[in-house]
């Protein structure tokens, strides 16, 4: 079954008492989320070139045409702190790697959730957002939402729009001769879509991007990676995610909307799939678990919680995780 996502935000709320209203909202949009503080501690790693392990299946690259940048990976999804100083072009990403066996038909559905502090300047052109490449056709795409300055597509050529996630996406294609790709120095091309309004946190429904474009004719091939991106050509700065998650696959359906009961407890799930449901800190804590057994909703108490944001997150049957924040007032 596949986890479907509401067009706008949802929000339930129970009378607890005459004078008390318990309040939780996902966020799907970029109205209502918010960026939180930093993470602290993780592990920093240096260099024009590398890549290394993530917690879970998540892993990190860095690579660089110049003198190189650094990468703060931390235990809490896949967000990471990328930092440059003139390094040439330069790209920092964290996710999701594949062996070029499938197609995202094949895959699933994937999307991301992200919120980051940015500072600095990233050079002649700079994105922030979704990164990847496939293969038999050999292509390098980006889903852009937010850049240093002003965007700069390098003579992209425009191939129509389409709105998702609350705003328009406007799309291009690029030719790229002979330039460094996943399989040494080829002839590729590059798919864009980049959002009319620029954004520092939200959800980013990244199949959907997928079907747009090759509803345009610009087919991608056998998946070789999705992640989380920072590039910078040239410029010094800094691009520090707060949270990041990107999840792929068909996984237990969810139910979008939060019941609240009078005992002060979230209940989850279409009742279907067996499972476990979590809530979790920003900083990666699993706050409080219950299981789902098949016949009945899962059920999670927010008694005691202080206001705030929190994830919530399904895990299912063996499928990928459905992770959701939820705002708690």
């Amino acid at each position: 079954m596949i986890f479907h996502y509401p067009i706008v935000n949802v929000r339930v709320a129970a009378a607890m008492a005459a004078s008390f209203l318990l309040l939780i909202v996902i966020q799907l949009s970029a109205d209502t989320c918010e960026i939180g503080t930093p993470l602290t501690g993780g592990k920093q790693h240096c260099s024009s070139n590398a890549s290394g392990s993530m917690s879970g299946d998540y892993s990190w690259t860095i690579w660089s045409s110049g003198g190189g940048g650094c990468i703060t990976t931390y235990d809490s999804g896949c967000a990471f702190k990328a930092t440059w100083n003139n390094s040439g072009d330069f790209l920092a990403r964290t996710g999701l790697k594949w062996n070029e066996t499938k197609t995202h038909d094949q895959i699933g559905t994937i999307s991301a959730d992200y919120a980051f502090i940015k500072k600095g300047s990233g050079g002649s052109w700079s994105f922030i957002g979704i990164y990847g490449w496939s293969n038999n056709p050999l292509v390098e795409y980006y889903i852009v939402e937010d850049w240093f300055g002003s965007l700069n597509i390098y003579g992209g050529a425009q191939k129509g729009s389409f709105t998702v996630d609350g705003d328009t996406y406007t799309i291009y294609t690029h030719t790229q001769s002979n330039q460094p790709s996943i399989h040494g120095n080829a002839t590729f091309q590059q798919y864009f879509s980049a959002r009319k309004k620029a954004r520092q946190c939200g959800h980013i429904s990244i199949s959907e991007h997928f079907k747009k474009w090759e509803s345009l004719g610009m087919k991608l091939g056998k998946m070789y990676e999705a992640r989380i991106l920072v590039e910078a050509a040239g410029g010094s700065g800094s691009v520090d995610f707060t949270k990041a998650t990107l999840v792929a696959g068909d996984v237990t359906s969810v139910s979008p909307v939060p019941e609240i009961s009078r005992g002060r407890s979230a209940s989850w799930g279409s009742g279907k799939g067996t499972g476990v449901l979590s809530l979790v800190s920003l900083t990666g804590t699993v706050i409080r678990s219950v299981p789902q057994n098949g016949s009945e909703q899962a059920k999670i108490s927010t008694d005691n919680l202080a206001k705030g944001v929190y994830v919530l997150q399904f895990k299912g049957d063996g499928k990928a995780p459905v992770i959701r924040t939820l705002l708690l007032k």
